[in-house]
């Protein structure tokens, strides 16, 4: 594990079938558990999202799920918003 971890932000506009969310949802989850990364998964239909992660609540715009925080991707960012060390 890295002793200094970097706070990544993820994007991710689903699209089709889930493949997209899956694949990102995974990433996430993987940097925190196995890399001891900060995480913050954007995402822009959360209620898609929630069919993969039920312990999703896709009514509240920011989140943890195991261990990942997760945050409703809209056209305005709070101005308190600073990005991570990694965008993607």
């Amino acid at each position: 594990m890295q002793s200094n971890p970097r706070q990544w932000d993820i994007f991710c506009s689903v699209v089709d079938n889930y493949g997209d969310i899956g694949v990102t949802w995974r990433l996430a989850r993987q940097l925190v558990e196995e890399f001891a990364q900060r995480v913050c998964l954007w995402v822009d239909d959360l209620a898609s999202f929630a069919r993969i992660c039920p312990e999703l609540q896709p009514e509240q715009s920011r989140q943890i799920c195991r261990g990942v925080e997760i945050a409703h991707w809209t056209n305005e960012f709070p101005e308190s918003w600073q990005p991570g060390n990694i965008v993607h």
